[in-house]
């Protein structure tokens, strides 16, 4: 597909997108080669291909959720300056 430079102006306008004389001839190079691919990827038959929701059909193995019990909180809360009812206090932040 041929772009033209008013095309160009156009895309610019539309897009708020300020494009100078020097960078508007490559530009307009690289659309029409992008078209030209996409033109190319239309010619592909695909009527027997079934759509994929992802491509990789594998999934995730995931841990059996247990709980455990393994927190020492009287030992970590040795380690703290203020608490109280084994909460930790902490300065007001919020006023």
């Amino acid at each position: 597909m041929k772009i033209t430079k008013q095309d160009l102006k156009n895309i610019s306008l539309l897009s708020k997108i300020k494009i100078d004389d020097k960078t508007s001839s490559t530009l307009i190079q690289d659309l029409e080669s992008i078209l030209t691919m996409v033109n190319k990827m239309e010619e592909l038959e695909t009527a027997e291909i079934n759509p994929l929701t992802h491509p990789i059909e594998s999934t995730q193995t995931l841990r059996e959720d247990i709980e455990k019990k393994d927190i020492e909180r009287e030992k970590f809360q040795e380690l703290s300056k203020e608490k109280d009812s084994g909460f930790y206090l902490t300065p007001k932040v919020i006023e």
